[in-house]
């Protein structure tokens, strides 16, 4: 054999290859969070909305961080900024969490409609997208809140109208591509139904990339329910939600920056854990 002889490439172990440890961190991060949110007020039971003159100075300031009974200090009504922060962040949480679900659901089932019905109907329907992805995400949920009524479910509502459109899209490109692989149309030829094939043949092999953009979608709805509530457009009194307190307290950023902080730091944690999770999965999928 003239030449070097080959050297077979090593291996690779499971143990050398990348660990999602970003998937693992925010996994990790969202099951605290969600503890936090469940157990806080079965352990200490106060009420985030009860307004105590004992909550505030002699001069009616909010109480500092650390002051007994108030490990985080009082907001200018005297109510307990630990309970009332953790109370937001759950609503916030939640608020963000059903208008994925919601829009995740809707936008799958009208990209994969689009994708297997006729020509025109399915131009039909993504057009229809196209003008949801082009309809800026923000004035279109403030609008829907303010004509529903402002509160939790029309923050929800409004949420969903802004992520089903870029959901449906990603369905719609990759249903595509996967009814003209081989197992598609062997399903077919075996006398599969349309039904048959889009739940048993393509749905399952859709969810990994739709459940990667439905995680980062999380952050971006947190992101946007917060938004709303700075600019009053969210829950209103006496609920709270981050962003609703991160716009209350805004006088208050250089009296008592605690107020601003406090919040901030719950938003940017429960931002980042989706991202975490979103941007491991997203990446996984496209390793595959």
């Amino acid at each position: 054999m003239i030449g070097p002889t080959p050297v077979p490439a090593p291996a690779i172990s499971p143990s050398s290859q990348p660990r999602p440890w970003g998937l693992w961190i925010g996994v990790g991060l969202l099951l605290l969070l969600v503890a936090l949110v469940i157990l806080y007020p079965l352990l200490s039971p106060v009420d985030s909305t009860y307004e105590s003159i004992e909550g505030l100075t002699e001069f009616g300031e909010p109480l500092p961080v650390g002051s007994e009974g108030y490990p985080l200090g009082t907001d200018p009504r005297g109510r307990d900024m630990l309970a009332r922060t953790i109370y937001a962040f759950g609503l916030t949480m939640l608020t963000a969490l059903s208008a994925v679900a919601i829009a995740t659901v809707a936008g799958v089932a009208v990209g994969l409609l689009a994708a297997n019905t006729r020509r025109f109907a399915g131009s039909v329907l993504m057009r229809f997208t196209d003008l949801g992805l082009a309809i800026p995400g923000l004035l279109l949920a403030a609008a829907i809140a303010t004509i529903l009524g402002r509160g939790t479910f029309s923050l929800i509502v409004g949420l969903a109208a802004v992520f089903w459109a870029p959901i449906a899209r990603v369905t719609y490109g990759q249903a595509i591509v996967l009814r003209e692989r081989d197992y598609v149309e062997a399903a077919r030829v075996m006398g599969g139904g349309t039904t048959t094939v889009l739940l048993r043949h393509i749905l399952p092999h859709l969810l990994p990339v739709v459940g990667a953009y439905a995680a980062l979608s999380v952050g971006w709805a947190v992101l946007f329910e917060s938004a709303l509530g700075f600019l009053g457009a969210g829950v209103q009194e006496p609920e709270a939600s981050i962003g609703s307190m991160l716009g209350q307290h805004l006088i208050y950023y250089r009296s008592h920056p605690a107020l601003i902080i406090i919040p901030a730091i719950f938003l940017a944690v429960l931002v980042m854990a989706a991202n975490l999770v979103g941007e491991s999965l997203r990446t996984r999928t496209e390793e595959r």
